[in-house]
């Protein structure tokens, strides 16, 4: 099976993308510990030009929260009608690995994040519920078109929604946790995803898993070979 595409991000310029960039790349590795000053010292723009753009840290936080729902949901997003094929799977499972590397802090440790401000904390609880119900359409697709031996009914598939939900938004605080350190990687982000497409297994066509698996396989295999 050859490998699932997925879209490249929009390439922007300009001194608001800096800031916006410099706070992703700064939260992933200092947490939500920071604020205009440091961003300003990273990226070399004065903290007038910043607030030029931005009046504050949380609404650089607020469009950081933005651009992760915008580009999650176009990776989510169900075909125009008909079945979800396997490499359609694929690619839900590497563009989610995906983003979850690039948002990593945001997305495991939104409450630390959205304290800040009440719309913070709104925002995101609606990324979180909205991401939860993007999963179940999917899932509903799947059982639908391709049901394995245990049959689902709607409240299982929300459940099982949720649960694969909480396992993708929770892997980078667990790896970090099982490491015993503040660093993580792409390859065991990937190899993460593989593990929360094991829910599928009773409820899918065994036929139709087994070439999920092996797409997501060559995925996490050609990640390897590329960090090598």
């Amino acid at each position: 099976m050859s490998k699932a595409n997925t879209k490249p991000r929009p390439q922007r310029s300009g001194n608001r993308e800096r800031i916006i960039e410099a706070a992703i790349q700064m939260m992933n590795i200092q947490g939500s510990n920071i604020g205009t000053k440091q961003i300003a010292v990273r990226t070399g723009i004065s903290p007038g030009n910043i607030y030029y753009y931005f009046n504050n840290f949380s609404e650089i936080a607020l469009e950081v929260v933005s651009r992760l729902r915008s580009e999650l949901f176009e990776i989510l997003a169900l075909p125009a009608h008909g079945p979800v094929n396997p490499t359609q799977v694929v690619g839900y499972y590497s563009g989610g690995a995906e983003v979850l590397w690039r948002y990593r802090f945001v997305i495991s440790s939104g409450r630390e994040l959205t304290h800040r401000s009440p719309e913070l904390e709104s925002s995101f609880r609606e990324f979180t519920n909205e991401g939860i119900e993007a999963v179940r359409r999917i899932l509903e697709n799947l059982f639908e078109y391709n049901p394995g031996t245990n049959k689902v009914d709607q409240s299982l598939c929300r459940s099982l929604a949720e649960n694969m939900w909480v396992l993708w938004s929770a892997w980078p605080r667990h790896v970090e946790t099982k490491n015993a350190t503040d660093q993580t990687n792409p390859q065991e982000i990937a190899k993460g995803l593989q593990q929360v497409a094991l829910i599928l297994v009773p409820y899918v066509d065994v036929h139709f898993y087994r070439q999920v698996d092996e797409g997501l396989l060559y995925y996490v295999s050609n990640l390897k070979e590329n960090s090598a």
